[in-house]
């Protein structure tokens, strides 16, 4: 074993260096391909159709945010280590076939030598393994890092993995992994099938729909049928199942647990019919909290609500202001539904050719005009048949495309310009947009008849300067484009960020947070120095007191600046400590002054 890999706890890499020696495995020479028929690869594709279809709806979303641009894939393995499916950049695929890391080669430790789906099913924990520590020579190009996945009852059905190419993993895609792992397992607890309630269970009610909150799965007669870890951890029981909800927690929808401090939440799952055990399912009978937020729950209802609806035939009209993500929404909306085998296809309304617009969003027949292309197109809207028609900026769509658009809604068919004959589609629509449509009816800017037939299901995304997590977003847009999870912010900046109105919405801090990273390269602290100029002229104006302070609004001041310097960083009372340039004993003394712990 080289000189430069280490090892960790009971020295895992030591020892599966060893097993590989023994199994006959050679690091200069490329071990043998185990590879699945197409066949075979179906049948064990349909029999994980539930896992597979949570991990697309839940770990894809936060996989596609954190990872884009790097050539990166997500690759979800069963039990015993075939790679069933995978995802990322398609570029790497290419380079990946060339050492079989592909849907249908088994991934075992004694056939591949060390790797991280092999290691984390043969140590059954999280495991990562870094360029050269692969024991295999032609591995070494790529950082592996992977998380067994368990079924609700505890036995051990997939492995998660995330690989890199040329890249140390870092804390934070462990904790990514450990999430998404967390987050899946989560979801098919949901789909026992005879769930009918699930319980989440907190300290906080901010994190009641984070994905880190413990979950009951109980049946009609309120028996416990299931449970994560995160539930056993918070409750202190052992045995849980087949327990009454009521021994554990109140019966309200709502309260606080009778035998722990925890803040609790009941939902109703769906009471359809569901599959046996026996059967897969793709369908989710709850959907997961929504990775656009933090403990908002503004955000959280709106997402719980707009999956319901995506599958019926009800059209979803999504309002808020410019910058708020109504379109990374409409995105994970998409990816979440049982259309994402199908196209997305975004209209930006207020961008389309005034000339043009009718051929865009309606297609036309071969020789329509002059100028036609001699094969015809087939228009946005015939586009997003079977899928979903996001027309963005609807506000700005002129009145005449308005009319016909009216008719595709109603009718579900489209007549091409030139056509004589409509063609029928199957689409979901949804619209967006940052202006008062009511008012734009009022004025004859918008047709009244379309707006009705559009706001099926109104859902306002709140403005960042309103948002209940935006503390805990401000440290996760600095984790996403510093990848450092040392780097802080100092109190401050901390406290600006946090106070700030933020005119230009979530748009506006991310691209502050990227500049600001991108100049505080190679220092260990993000402080107003690292903000341009002319961001940080807004916040020292907004920071200005309008009177001389008295004690009292000194002492809040000083406990708003801890709270959100706290909360930036993550509850870590080392590194808040160091933050404020205060002891330890000293922060926990106020952060018990004012109730926090």
């Amino acid at each position: 074993m080289p000189t430069s890999v280490t090892a960790t706890g009971s020295d895992w890499l030591s020892d599966s260096w060893h097993r590989c020696q023994r199994a006959g495995l050679r690091e200069s020479q490329m071990p043998e391909n185990i590879r699945l028929d197409r066949i075979a690869l179906e049948e064990r594709q349909a029999q994980a159709s539930a896992m597979i279809a949570a991990v697309e709806a839940i770990a894809l979303p936060l996989f596609n945010q954190v990872f884009a641009g790097t050539n990166s894939r997500l690759l979800l393995g069963d039990a015993e280590g075939v790679i069933i499916q995978a995802w990322g950049q398609s570029r790497f695929e290419n380079r990946l076939t060339g050492i079989a890391l592909e849907s249908g080669v088994c991934w075992q430790e004694s056939l591949k030598g060390t790797n991280a789906i092999g290691n984390a099913l043969t140590e059954q924990q999280l495991i990562t393994v870094m360029g050269a520590q692969h024991f295999i020579r032609k591995h070494r190009f790529i950082s592996c890092s992977a998380s067994p996945l368990l079924s609700p009852s505890g036995t051990l059905i997939g492995v998660l993995d995330i690989t890199s190419e040329q890249q140390v993993h870092t804390e934070q895609t462990r904790l990514l992994v450990q999430q998404m792992v967390q987050w899946v397992e989560n979801a098919l607890l949901c789909q026992l099938p005879d769930a009918s309630v699930r319980v989440d269970l907190a300290c906080d009610s901010t994190v009641l729909n984070s994905g880190w909150q413990g979950i009951l799965i109980a049946n009609e007669q309120g028996q416990i049928l299931a449970h994560n870890s995160a539930a056993e951890r918070l409750l202190g029981a052992h045995q849980m199942l087949g327990r009454q909800l009521e021994e554990l927690i109140g019966e309200g929808e709502t309260g606080v647990s009778d035998v722990a401090p925890l803040i609790y939440q009941k939902h109703r799952l769906n009471t359809e019919k569901r599959p046996s055990h026996r059967t897969s399912s793709a369908r989710q009978t709850l959907s997961p909290s929504c990775p656009l937020h933090f403990g908002d729950a503004r955000i959280e209802q709106a997402w719980q609500q707009a999956c319901k609806l995506i599958e019926k035939d009800i059209p979803v009209l999504v309002l808020g202001e410019t910058g708020v993500g109504k379109g990374a929404f409409v995105k994970l909306l998409h990816q979440n539904s049982t259309r994402r085998k199908f196209p997305l296809i975004a209209v930006n309304c207020g961008a389309l050719s005034q000339t043009l617009i009718e051929s865009e969003l309606f297609g036309y027949m071969p020789g329509a005009f002059t100028g036609a292309s001699r094969q015809g197109q087939p228009g946005k809207i015939r586009q997003a048949h079977q899928g979903i028609l996001f027309l963005d900026e609807i506000a700005e769509m002129p009145l005449s495309a308005q009319t016909r658009l009216l008719h595709v809604l109603q009718d579900k068919e489209v007549v091409p310009v030139g056509a004589t004959q409509p063609v029928p589609v199957d689409i979901r629509v949804i619209a967006a947009t940052h202006q008062d449509l009511a008012q734009a009816v009022a004025e004859g800017r918008f047709r009244e008849d379309l707006y009705y037939r559009l706001n099926g299901l109104v859902l306002t995304l709140p403005a960042l300067r309103d948002r209940q997590d935006k503390p805990m977003l401000i440290q996760a847009l600095l984790q996403k484009h510093s990848g450092d999870p040392l780097l802080a912010i100092c109190p401050e900046l901390a406290h600006q960020l946090t106070c700030y109105a933020w005119p230009g919405n979530v748009r506006e801090l991310d691209n502050l947070m990227k500049v600001a990273v991108a100049l505080a390269e190679g220092e260990s602290e993000l402080t107003l120095n690292h903000v341009p100029q002319h961001q940080r002229c807004h916040f020292s104006s907004a920071s200005l007191p309008s009177e001389e302070p008295t004690a009292g609004k000194l002492e809040a001041a000083i406990s708003e600046t801890m709270l959100a310097t706290y909360e930036a960083q993550c509850g870590n009372i080392s590194r808040t400590a160091k933050a404020l340039g205060i002891s330890r004993n000293t922060l926990y003394r106020r952060l018990r002054k004012i109730g926090l712990i």
